[in-house]
């Protein structure tokens, strides 16, 4: 299994009680590689008081989803990156269709600073919530918001706190308080 012996949903799975059905937040499942798009994306998840969890790449996530499903603590959504392509993203939303899941799967292609029309709606066909485009550097705060705003949507909450938003952005290093220089920008330094 990789690196870890157990992934962290298999403890979920095994655990009794730690997620309720009865709490309130919603429960986040990420699964990024290790790097800068998964850092961002825990990031701002966490910004908006959502339950993360950063699963390892190598979790076989169907088998993990069954024993959730048994224990009643499914997340609510499932965030892949699709450069994971032994998890086969669009095979993992057909067969959350096809076992009625409550659970939504939003795709993000951590490759992409953009999504063509035609690759967004095949993977809605596929049963996906939806595919988004990476969150590069040089439109960090505009990307971050966008994309989280569509997350957002997609679990049916209303509010999004862009105060938290931004000084979780800012906790990142990759971006500096408008009082810092431009030279100083990391942005500026840095290409996405």
């Amino acid at each position: 299994m990789g690196r870890w012996e157990h992934s962290t949903i298999d403890r979920i799975a095994d655990s009794n009680g730690y997620l309720s059905e009865n709490r309130v937040e919603k429960f986040v499942v990420m699964v990024f590689p290790n790097g800068l798009q998964g850092q961002i994306w825990s990031a701002i998840l966490r910004s908006q008081n959502l339950s993360v969890l950063w699963e390892s790449p190598d979790v076989s996530l169907p088998k993990a989803l069954k024993a959730l499903h048994h224990k009643r603590a499914l997340p609510d959504l499932i965030v892949i990156d699709t450069r994971l392509h032994h998890l086969q993203p669009l095979q993992l939303c057909r067969w959350q269709q096809k076992h009625h899941l409550a659970t939504k799967i939003l795709l993000v292609n951590g490759v992409q600073p953009h999504i063509v029309n035609a690759e967004r709606q095949w993977a809605l066909t596929q049963g996906a919530a939806d595919l988004l485009p990476r969150i590069c550097k040089n439109t960090l705060v505009s990307g971050a918001s966008a994309n989280l705003r569509r997350v957002l949507d997609v679990l049916e909450i209303t509010s999004c706190d862009h105060h938290t938003l931004i000084k979780a952005l800012l906790r990142l290093g990759l971006v500096t308080s408008p009082r810092c220089a431009q030279s100083d920008h990391p942005l500026h330094a840095r290409e996405a």
